[in-house]
């Protein structure tokens, strides 16, 4: 499923439409989820696709809906083990926190300091002293990943040409990063190889042209 979009030449969707539509899928999906653990929305895409904005966006549509503390999200590059360790970020995050949630325990993945690169604290879902949520939006590169895609029920590709996500990357991280680019979307590349995270997807939203 694709979000439609108003432009007859199929451009991107509006930012409030597409938060809209994923929280329609989350919402209409919920009342089936059976389990201890969460239902677990992923929203996946290559870097600089959006995914960011839209968890922010869509995080207090559910919460609106079904409580502050029946809603939380996880951001993947908190786990991503520096610019060489997507793939190695991705299973932690699976292990240490989809798999327990799944079987109503908390769970926890140690955090990476980007700027001392290094592992420094931990990341636990719930925060202490939360309940355990209904809804967990998982987003970030990798959330359709093989690793993940046992513990995700429904799940968001967002679709961006190469040339906007690396002009949305470069201006959002000051261009910090450009000289690692390459080697950055070759290691998603190994995970859409892995698992086609795209035609996996539940719902399809492009973000630009």
């Amino acid at each position: 499923m694709t979000v439609p979009t108003p432009d007859p030449d199929g451009g991107p969707a509006a930012p409030a439409e597409a938060a809209t539509a994923v929280a329609r899928l989350v919402l209409d999906a919920l009342p089936a989820h059976r389990g201890p653990g969460p239902f677990v929305l992923g929203i996946d895409g290559r870097s600089g696709a959006g995914k960011s904005d839209l968890a922010a966006a869509v995080l207090p549509l559910l919460r609106a809906r079904l409580g502050d503390d029946a809603v939380a999200g996880l951001a993947l590059e908190e786990a991503y083990r520096g610019w060489h360790g997507l793939a190695a970020g991705v299973e932690a995050v699976a292990e240490g926190v989809l798999a327990p949630l799944a079987q109503g325990r908390p769970g926890a993945v140690r955090r990476y300091d980007w700027v001392a690169g290094v592992l420094d604290g931990d990341v636990v879902v719930p925060a202490p002293g939360a309940p355990l949520p209904r809804v967990l939006v998982v987003e970030g590169c990798g959330a359709g990943a093989a690793a993940c895609a046992p513990f995700v029920h429904r799940l968001v590709w967002l679709e961006a040409p190469e040339a906007v996500r690396r002009q949305r990357a470069m201006a959002r991280d000051t261009s910090s990063w450009a000289h690692l680019w390459a080697a950055w979307e070759a290691q998603e590349q190994e995970l859409l190889e892995a698992r086609d995270a795209r035609a996996a997807a539940d719902l399809v939203i492009r973000t630009g042209r």
